[in-house]
């Protein structure tokens, strides 16, 4: 694909596409640093890392507005580089297109000079910037280096293959569900069933022999992207495009369940009848959840927000035997209202650490969670992921029976900012 670049921005789509993803991004990597360093009760003393793993120039240029932006890479580096608690921040940026690579030079040398950083991995930089053109070394200081916590953006023009989510992942999430790593992964959705530039849309009949040869290019790209043939038979049918996009979705987002307890698709529509999605992954509550009221605030979805007050009435109502004196309330009931507020899909087991801050014995915790079972709250579900072995039993809110008891919708669904560009 044939980039475009405003002076050493990358020319890209519009006010509801690239400038509100980076919007949401700027500030996310903000936050994100700031709670996982430690924050300045720790003194931002903990290791972070931000990996851009396709990092572009650092700039994006919107055209409907004639500016020029921060890309995601961009806003990593502004926070390395106007914030003077930032030492124990590591940003390593991998770019392989050699144009994006050298603006991204420039760029750094234009708007934070004083930074220096390395072009191998081998180097020394006292701000621990990496700027790579090699994707191998990315795979490599991941390997070599202790990163810390860490989040990955993977931001192709079009997918990343799985089998480098499956070199990352199973580099860094060493046990089930392990927390310290997050992903953020961006797919062009609407491109496999409408086509933009050299990608044909996916054909409509789940038969080989009835594909011409771009459609066959274009169910091969597709393997790649899901790293199996598994999708096929769900996405090579002739329903209308929003159920098609619709189906891949919760494909992927099952897909990634393999290494994430939690995976949240954040859509975007940068013009009519162009949907992308960046799937937000983590094995921390709190940090899908940080997402998702980022997300909102943007784009204008409504808040999430049901009544604790009106919930627990109902919940005494129900289970007087929970009930506490004065305003203490009963490790049952704030496990079951951390689940409805903080987890995406209502997910949960024994090992998620904000159930463990209300409830640190672990044969407790397990109680509690059979006793919202025993209720009806939760419902034991088949494991998600194949990759580890002796897991703990993993548990779904029933949103239909919590509703009914609690009065307490499931969140709505995410919508994105519609636009009015053609």
């Amino acid at each position: 694909m044939v980039l475009e670049f405003k002076g050493d921005a990358i020319v890209l789509s519009g006010e509801t596409g690239t400038k509100l993803k980076s919007e949401i991004i700027g500030d996310y990597y903000q936050l994100w640093w700031e709670i996982t360093s430690g924050g300045p009760n720790n003194e931002y003393r903990n290791q972070t890392t931000i990996i851009e793993m396709n990092s572009g120039s650092g700039e994006d240029y919107i055209s409907e507005t004639n500016e020029t932006i921060l890309g995601s890479s961009g806003h990593a580096l502004q926070l390395k580089g106007t914030n003077f608690n930032t030492s124990n921040l590591a940003v390593i940026t991998v770019e392989e297109n050699p144009e994006c690579y050298e603006h991204l030079k420039k760029v750094i040398a234009r708007r934070w000079n004083s930074l220096q950083y390395a072009t191998k991995i081998e180097e020394d930089t006292k701000d621990s910037i990496y700027l790579l053109n090699d994707r191998l070394q990315a795979f490599d200081i991941v390997h070599r280096y202790r990163l810390g916590n860490s989040l990955f953006f993977f931001d192709p023009l079009l997918f990343v293959q799985w089998a480098e989510i499956e070199e990352v992942a199973q580099r860094r999430i060493k046990k089930y569900y392990q927390s310290g790593t997050e992903f953020i992964i961006f797919l062009f959705t609407s491109d496999w069933f409408l086509g933009r530039g050299e990608l044909t849309p996916l054909p409509t009949i789940n038969n080989e022999q009835g594909w011409n040869s771009n459609e066959k290019e274009a169910v091969s790209k597709a393997d790649k992207l899901f790293g199996n043939q598994d999708w096929r038979s769900f996405l090579l049918q002739s329903k209308s495009k929003e159920d098609r996009i619709q189906m891949m979705v919760r494909l992927y987002r099952d897909r990634l369940h393999k290494w994430f307890r939690y995976v949240l698709p954040l859509p975007f529509e940068p013009k009519k009848n162009q949907t992308y999605h960046l799937f937000m992954c983590s094995n921390y509550e709190a940090g899908v959840e940080i997402t998702r009221r980022f997300y909102t605030k943007y784009t204008n979805n409504p808040k999430y927000s049901p009544s604790n007050e009106i919930a627990y009435s109902k919940f005494i109502g129900l289970h007087a035997e929970k009930k506490m004196k004065g305003k203490s309330r009963s490790s049952e009931w704030k496990i079951l209202w951390a689940i409805i507020k903080e987890h995406d899909e209502g997910l949960c087991d024994v090992e998620c650490r904000d159930l463990i801050r209300i409830q640190p014995e672990s044969e407790l915790l397990k109680k509690s969670l059979l006793w919202l079972v025993s209720k009806g709250y939760i419902k034991k579900i088949n494991q998600m992921t194949d990759t580890w072995n002796n897991v703990p039993d993993l548990y779904r809110l029933d949103w239909n029976f919590v509703k009914e008891k609690l009065d307490v919708p499931s969140p709505p669904e995410l919508k994105p900012m519609e636009s009015k560009r053609v």
